[in-house]
């Protein structure tokens, strides 16, 4: 009988190790620091006000969260956050009530709020923010310090490159998230459609941080995708790795057009024409490199 206990209590640790809880400082890093300041409202409000709003109220906070609606009249209304899950979603209200614990309003601040630590922070990095040319749900990219990207996480896939520098967010700040940020910088490579052709059926599933770079997963049909960029080697251009799971049965043709200004070269695989075709045993690697001058 002992024996038998042991066993149910190692499975039941095993279990509760497998399932660890989620982290709600890194979930509110990557679906709400773009529009939520500690202390001040820029496009949504301060930590500091919805804490005075749901302390107490977590299932209140969650419903808001999984269908917004418009509450501040030229304020932009907040995008559904049901993706992250009730489970998360309440880790982020824990973290949210602990961080502006005490913590007073302030006034909304003139300029960029993150112009300076843009600057000052290494690269890769990252931002929620709303693009030029690209669906309300992008996310800007700085790569390194002269490469970035727009991805847009509700078509799932990427929308351009650029090289010269990141992100100008002033316009947007100031005008409480209803303009959009301006690339610093000259757009390199732009995608009209997703590889995989604008009639499949996607789905975002987030993005998770590796040494400060993002590896976006989405779903086409059946198959999940990762993608995921970095910086090459030369310092001359961007290196995109695109994982499928499962492999497809027979040969997959994805469609990249040559960038504007610049050049791409591919790891395996038939190239031609901008069509990329990889046999199932390479698709679960699929690694392309843009070089611009």
């Amino acid at each position: 009988m002992k024996s038998v206990l042991r066993i149910f209590a190692i499975l039941g640790l095993a279990s509760s190790l497998a399932h660890a809880a989620p982290d709600g400082a890194q979930l509110f890093a990557n679906n709400c620091a773009a529009c939520h300041q500690l202390d001040q409202m820029v496009v949504g409000p301060s930590l500091a006000e919805i804490r005075g709003i749901y302390q107490g109220k977590p299932d209140d906070f969650v419903k808001w969260c999984v269908a917004p609606q418009r509450k501040r009249q030229g304020a932009i209304e907040m995008p559904s956050m049901v993706h992250v899950g009730d489970e998360g979603l309440r880790a982020i209200y824990a973290h949210v009530m602990k961080v502006a614990e005490g913590v007073t309003v302030k006034k909304q601040q003139q300029g960029d709020p993150f112009a300076a630590s843009r600057e000052m922070t290494k690269r890769p990095q990252v931002q929620r923010i709303f693009m030029p040319d690209s669906g309300p749900a992008s996310i800007a990219v700085a790569v390194d310090a002269q490469h970035s990207l727009c991805w847009d996480a509700g078509a799932c896939r990427l929308r351009y490159m650029w090289t010269g520098g990141f992100i100008d967010g002033y316009p947007y700040w100031k005008g409480n998230g209803s303009s959009l940020a301006t690339l610093v910088g000259q757009v390199r490579y732009t995608e009209a459609e997703s590889p995989f052709g604008a009639d499949k059926k996607v789905k975002f599933r987030g993005y998770t941080m590796k040494q400060d770079r993002p590896t976006f997963h989405y779903q086409v049909g059946e198959m999940r995708v990762s993608e995921s960029f970095s910086a090459a080697a030369d310092g001359k251009g961007i290196v995109r790795k695109i994982s499928l799971d499962p492999t497809p049965a027979s040969d997959l043709v994805l469609h990249f057009p040559a960038p504007q200004n610049g050049t791409v070269k591919v790891e395996s695989g038939q190239w031609r024409e901008g069509k990329l075709t990889v046999r199932p045993e390479q698709a679960s690697s699929i690694v392309l490199h843009y070089s611009f001058p």
